[in-house]
């Protein structure tokens, strides 16, 4: 029995057990002129974030370690103590009441940071939006002056995926902008993404069936291993649009801005792409 109990014990350690791969990457490849001093815009009122963040524990709807979802003893003041820095008040919608925004790690058995938006209605704190993953930037809207924020959301395990979402509140709800691009710290072969982007904002056109690629080369054998021999992200038919971001050699660093084609594919399930769009490399 005992066997059975530590050979059990060492199965669920096993499932429990995950890593996180290149959880930080340099906005400024990705974003034109991002800003990541979030201090800049915080509303500095410290009184109305504990009052906000003891709503949400009141009302469970938080479910971090220290909280009543873990411990229905639990008190506010020593989870605030703990947790009560990775909250800040920020006005997304320039309506002059703020947001209650957390992002960080939720446990201490988490691998994954958490992002968790929170909007005033009728004068209610309400969840808008909670997924796993980093708060990486923000621009601030030059005419309406609302906060967009780019949410990073990082791999896990054998994954390679990074989704990088442009969030910005409309009408109390989330509306997003996804784009998405590959890369791992360990695993896959070639050199993911350029020394510096620049964004001039124009457009080119595919003229024939083009290869988008992780990397600015053409790698046919062991590329990412148990996966894909290729570092093959999709393909694009023609008359889809992309913008350039860097060039290295006959290759350049882009973003493509319509569907890949659908077909057969070991990396990504082009049909939930129509609407996303993906960085990668492509040759001139």
């Amino acid at each position: 029995m005992k066997l059975i109990i530590t050979l059990l014990s060492l199965g669920f350690s096993t499932l429990s057990f995950a890593y996180v791969e290149m959880t930080r990457v340099d906005a400024k490849l990705f974003i034109p002129n991002p800003e990541t001093d979030f201090a800049k815009i915080q509303v500095q009122n410290e009184a109305l974030k504990a009052k906000m963040v003891q709503f949400l524990f009141d009302n469970d709807m938080v479910d971090h370690i220290m909280t009543k979802a873990y411990d229905p003893e639990a008190l506010f003041v020593n989870y605030y103590k703990q947790f009560g820095p990775l909250y800040q008040l920020i006005d997304l919608n320039n309506d002059q009441v703020p947001e209650l925004i957390f992002n960080g790690y939720n446990s201490e058995e988490r691998e994954k940071e958490q992002l968790q938006i929170f909007t005033t209605i009728k004068g209610v704190l309400v969840s808008v939006y909670n997924e796993m993953g980093h708060l990486m930037a923000y621009k601030i809207h030059p005419n309406t002056k609302e906060v967009l924020l780019y949410h990073h959301q990082y791999p896990c395990c054998e994954n390679a995926s990074h989704n990088l979402n442009r969030l910005r509140l409309v009408n109390n709800k989330i509306a997003l902008v996804k784009r998405y691009f590959l890369g791992r710290d360990h695993g896959m072969l070639g050199k993911f993404f350029p020394e510096k982007s620049k964004f001039t904002g124009k457009f080119v056109v595919t003229k024939e069936k083009t290869t988008l690629r992780w990397s600015p080369e053409e790698i046919n054998q062991g590329a990412w291993p148990r996966r894909t021999e290729k570092n093959i992200i999709a393909m694009y038919p023609d008359s889809v649009a992309y913008t350039v971001l860097a060039e290295k050699g006959k290759w350049q660093f882009v973003i493509m801005h319509g569907a890949p084609v659908s077909e057969p594919n070991k990396v990504i399930n082009p049909a939930n792409f129509t609407n996303t769009w993906i960085y990668g490399w492509i040759k001139d």
